[in-house]
């Protein structure tokens, strides 16, 4: 059987029994500094200490590499099975582990807070038409009034792709309805 045409469950099935699990559990990289990351760019922050599952994962990954599987959706796998069948004190060993390398991250980077990454702007936007707050009761009166028609892109001298998805979605709802006559 190819490695090109194994499933993700056959090729993590074959790395378990190829792992020694003693080079895992206790950590067999275990020195806090094996686990600070540079900072990849100029003038960016640190990145982020790893928790107990991340260093795990990446002892399971150097075991990976030297039994020559570099395949990191197999790795992630085998990790997740891996500590999901760790007893808590195996775990432990990591969290403490863990603890020692934020340790060493403050005193490296004391400036460093973590602050999610702008993902948000990527996201689109849940489309609320109306927004009332909870203590405002809902009337007729309350809600605000629609336009009698949707102007058309053509109308607006807008480009399809100038708008949101949100956008684009309300203005392909009002023309679908203006064809079909239900508004």
């Amino acid at each position: 059987m190819s490695l090109q045409y194994s499933s993700l469950n056959d090729l993590a099935d074959s790395l378990i029994q190829k792992i020694d699990r003693s080079l895992i559990f206790p950590p067999h990289l275990s020195k806090p500094e094996e686990f600070l990351n540079i900072p990849t760019r100029l003038n960016s922050r640190p990145p982020r200490p790893p928790n107990g599952f991340l260093i795990c994962r990446k002892n399971v990954h150097n075991q990976a590499k030297r039994r020559g599987i570099c395949n990191m959706r197999v790795i992630s796998k085998v990790t997740g099975m891996l500590w999901r069948g760790a007893s808590p004190d195996e775990k432990e060993e990591y969290e403490k582990l863990a603890a020692r390398v934020v340790s060493l991250h403050t005193r490296r980077y004391p400036e460093f807070k973590y602050r999610s990454s702008s993902r948000g702007s990527s996201k689109t936007e849940l489309y609320r038409p109306y927004v009332f707050s909870v203590s405002e009761e809902i009337t007729e009166d309350s809600q605000p009034e629609r336009p009698e028609t949707e102007p058309s892109i053509h109308e607006t001298n807008i480009s399809v792709f100038e708008l949101s998805p949100a956008d684009l979605n309300t203005h392909y709802y009002y023309s679908l309805c203006s064809t079909y006559n239900y508004i």
